[in-house]
């Protein structure tokens, strides 16, 4: 048997279409149904908060310049793009 997940559990009844409960059931193999759900929407929570975050982030500072966003990230990418080449050179010696 898996690892327990932590925290209590309730169970509780969720109606799927057929097709969706075979999917999860396809991808979920050992994990379980229950397991595969239950990170499923603790992933759209985390996504819903990350929402509301930057809602009222915007609505205290104003909306992002999707410019500057895409400028930032090129030097996120270029920085990390810069470190691997790096430790790439010098694995190679």
């Amino acid at each position: 048997m898996d690892t327990p997940r932590p925290g209590k559990t309730r169970v509780t009844s969720v109606s799927l279409r057929t097709e969706t409960l075979e999917a999860i059931r396809a991808r979920a193999g050992k994990q379980g149904v229950s397991s595969y759900i239950e990170e499923a929407v603790q992933r759209q929570l985390q996504r819903e908060a990350i929402d509301e975050y930057i809602a009222a982030a915007e609505a205290e500072h104003g909306a992002v310049d999707p410019a500057e966003v895409s400028e930032k990230a090129e030097r996120v990418r270029a920085h990390h793009a810069a470190r691997r080449d790096g430790a790439t050179a010098a694995d190679a010696a």
